[in-house]
């Protein structure tokens, strides 16, 4: 059976599975209560510090657990199987391949920190650049604009390029646990990087989350000076925060649904045209 294209695909699967959508809106806010609970927890002696540690240690797993889950069932829906009676399974696999999952999200966090290094010279390496130009250049390149390439090039490779490299070996590993970082996990990612409408769709869902979703929350609106100002700053601000909330989920489920369909798409072409060479 065909599968839809990856574009058209992921935006109708991020919104067609109503039972995902409320685990994710009930376990992130039981999780954000959770992290909370934790920083009131002392370290003033030693058992502070081991009840510190393992719920830390609770919370990251059920991060990862929920997030990999995620995967799993977005991959179990792209092989046209029930979802409804595997969801569970999809989040128990994800458990038992929580260290392999931890692996992939150490490796992003490497990368990350990369980019924080990279990150230091937003100003000295362009103004640096600049410098080493002929003066017929300099007129028409400013020092601003070299200072916005380079953040809008370090914004691409920690939003876009990195977490687009490191996801198809997260899919892998959630669903094979270690094999996914071995051969399995390779083929998963050059499916899926070979596929423009993943990049396309991971693009939109970066613009989403990280650039939408932070301005609506920043947004001030200017009400007039009234008793009732207050009230309704306040309601704007609750408003606008779910929306946020609400933006950033839709991004990730659109990015999960996009790694899954251009993987699965991708093996789909490669066996249809292995199949037809074979033919007479």
């Amino acid at each position: 059976m065909p599968r839809p294209s990856v574009l058209r695909g992921a935006f109708s699967g991020s919104f067609r599975h109503g039972r995902l959508w409320l685990v994710q809106i009930v376990a992130n806010p039981l999780l954000a209560v959770l992290f909370a609970v934790w920083l009131l927890i002392p370290v003033a002696n030693t058992w502070n510090v081991i009840e510190n540690t393992l719920v830390a240690l609770v919370i990251a797993v059920a991060i990862v657990v929920l997030h990999a889950g995620t995967l799993n069932y977005f991959y179990e829906a792209g092989q046209n199987v029930n979802v409804s009676a595997l969801a569970k399974p999809a989040f128990l696999r994800a458990l038992r391949h929580v260290l392999a999952v931890a692996v992939c999200i150490a490796v992003f966090y490497l990368f990350w920190r990369v980019l924080d290094r990279v990150d230091a010279y937003s100003n000295s390496l362009p103004a640096y650049l600049r410098s080493t130009m002929p003066a017929s250049l300099r007129r028409y390149v400013t020092l601003n604009f070299l200072e916005s390439a380079y953040a809008w090039k370090v914004f691409i490779l920690r939003w876009l390029v990195f977490p687009g490299l490191i996801l198809p070996f997260v899919l892998a590993t959630a669903r094979l646990g270690f094999q996914g970082l071995w051969r399995a996990g390779f083929a998963v990612w050059r499916r899926a990087v070979s596929c423009f409408s993943y990049w396309l769709v991971l693009a939109m869902a970066v613009g989403t989350g990280v650039l939408a979703a932070p301005a609506i929350v920043a947004w001030t609106p200017n009400f007039t000076a009234t008793s009732s100002a207050l009230r309704f700053e306040s309601a704007s601000l609750v408003l606008r925060v779910i929306i946020a909330c609400a933006l950033g989920l839709w991004a990730w489920l659109l990015a999960c649904c996009a790694v899954v369909l251009a993987s699965l798409r991708s093996a789909d072409q490669h066996k249809h045209s292995v199949t037809a060479d074979a033919q007479p």
